[in-house]
């Protein structure tokens, strides 16, 4: 990649991104057909949109209204159920996310975060500035990275999202992507356990994963990956292939 040069991943995404899982899971029985002020959602917002800058455009929009069915489905399809996975969802209720539907997760999942980061830039999404678009191609996939700011965030408080064109050529949220440094270990993990559990869910779980592998050879390409973050990643790819 070239271009801005984003800062290292930190610890600090690390501790928040583990409580908003831990808030996914708590709230997975939640009717995803409510918004975060309370007002139900009627009809189907887009899930993606031809160009990168325009799905990430949407999705801070609808983080700042907090209508987090429509950043649930901003998400690349799969990605929420494996996000469950990862902080502790066992392997029948993943697959049934993956079979019946993982918008609740998602919803879940936005609207945790914005509640418990302080790394998603506060204030009105007029206010957000994307910094530099910067494409590439991973396992036969189109990605863009994106930094976001917003006049307060602290200096050097760059908030990074990535995006990925899907088969039907739309761009969507990679959250695998965006946040592997809480993934990556976890994902391991769970590839190797699908892969000694022979059962229908184990299989669907593990061919998820390897739908993607992509998106994990994504982040390999950021030449200021940290040496740890960076082994995490091969683990994971190795576990799951």
């Amino acid at each position: 990649m070239m271009g801005l040069r984003f800062p290292e991943r930190s610890s600090r995404t690390l501790v928040v991104l583990s409580v908003v899982l831990g808030i996914v899971m708590a709230g997975c029985g939640d009717d995803p057909t409510i918004s975060g002020s309370g007002t139900a959602v009627t009809g189907s917002p887009p899930s993606g949109y031809a160009e990168p800058v325009e799905t990430v455009t949407a999705l801070l929009a609808a983080l700042a209204d907090e209508q987090w069915e429509e950043a649930a489905r901003l998400t690349v399809k799969g990605q929420m159920a494996l996000m469950a996975l990862a902080e502790g969802a066992d392997l029948e209720t993943v697959s049934d996310y993956l079979r019946f539907g993982e918008i609740g997760v998602g919803v879940n999942f936005w609207a945790g975060f914005v509640q418990v980061s302080d790394q998603f830039p506060a204030g009105a999404v007029d206010g957000l500035t994307l910094i530099t678009e910067q494409r590439y191609e991973a396992g036969g996939v189109s990605f863009a990275d994106f930094g976001v700011v917003s006049p307060s965030s602290p200096e050097g408080r760059v908030f990074e999202i990535t995006a990925a064109q899907g088969e039907d050529e739309l761009w969507r949220v990679d959250v695998i992507a965006t946040f592997v440094d809480v993934l990556a270990l976890r994902l391991s993990e769970t590839a190797e356990i699908t892969r000694a559990t022979r059962t229908e869910d184990a299989a669907v779980v593990s061919a998820e994963l390897m739908r993607h592998v992509p998106s994990l050879e994504a982040v390999l390409i950021d030449p200021d990956l940290t040496p740890e973050l960076r082994q995490a990643v091969v683990s994971a790819l190795a576990a799951i292939q």
